[in-house]
């Protein structure tokens, strides 16, 4: 299969192609350290994944009216595009969230099958590095996330976590500190998804975490809202739902799978 072609799901492409949107808390943080980097979801086809991509704040239950500015790159023109080549989508919440949306390309090591849709079907793992270079950003606002790992189970991707920065000639030793969630002594102060944290020689910090794909809101609709500003349930309600009451008698949210 072309990487960027029609989908065959009886063969593993060569490369995974991850939709990856970042949020940036210029609300709380107005130095841009503060981020938030979710994988929405894994595909074997460029296309799919693109289309996903331009898609995927909808998805996460987002609407227009969320946002102060929402921009995609293939309907912009290419030099007044301001927000770098790999950004597919991006948008600015009036309270001044930024959330960019990309492609994160990397290989398919566990040769993972897409579907007919060229999407990675099941509930996936990933292992997220994040470098922060603070030698040429003392605040931490020069950063970026990246998929290190792709898995079908969580127990899979902790164990994966824990070598995420390690192979034959780079050890433990190789850094100035090397911290791992099991073994630090006291509060870990780097938050719950993070399982190691490293610091290179030459400053640069690593921060190795395990997340899954977050909660989406796919196929949610509501035939009072038509879909669009739906307050309804969600049949897979969580902490970071935005739709969790409907002000209509007898409305439910659809019964369709996330």
């Amino acid at each position: 299969m072309a990487a960027n072609g029609a989908n065959d799901v009886t063969e593993a492409p060569e490369y995974l192609f991850h939709v990856k949107r970042t949020i940036t808390d210029f609300a709380e943080d107005k130095s841009g350290a503060t981020r938030i980097t979710d994988i929405l979801g894994t595909f074997t086809s460029l296309a799919a994944a693109k289309n996903a991509a331009r898609g995927a704040l909808a998805a996460e239950g987002y609407i227009k009216d969320d946002f102060e500015v929402l921009e995609q790159k293939d309907e912009a023109d290419s030099d007044e595009w301001k927000h770098g080549d790999g950004c597919l989508v991006f948008a600015k919440a009036p309270r001044g969230q930024e959330f960019d949306v990309r492609i994160d390309t990397k290989p398919n090591v566990l040769k993972l099958k897409g579907n007919a849709s060229g999407e990675v079907d099941g509930f996936l793992h990933y292992v997220l590095q994040t470098t922060i270079d603070y030698n040429n950003d003392r605040i931490g606002g020069i950063q970026h996330t990246e998929v290190e790992g792709t898995y079908p189970t969580r127990e899979a991707a902790f164990i994966a976590a824990h070598t995420a920065l390690l192979d034959d000639e780079v050890t433990k030793e190789s850094f100035a500190e090397y911290d791992e969630k099991e073994q630090f002594e006291g509060e870990w102060p780097y938050g719950d998804e993070v399982l190691v944290r490293a610091v290179g020689q030459t400053g640069e910090n690593f921060y190795i975490s395990v997340k899954a794909q977050p909660h989406s809101h796919k196929g949610h609709a509501c035939s009072h809202h038509g879909g669009k500003t739906c307050e309804c349930p969600c049949t897979k309600t969580d902490e970071g739902c935005k739709r969790k009451a409907c002000k209509h008698d007898g409305c439910e949210a659809s019964k369709s799978s996330h």
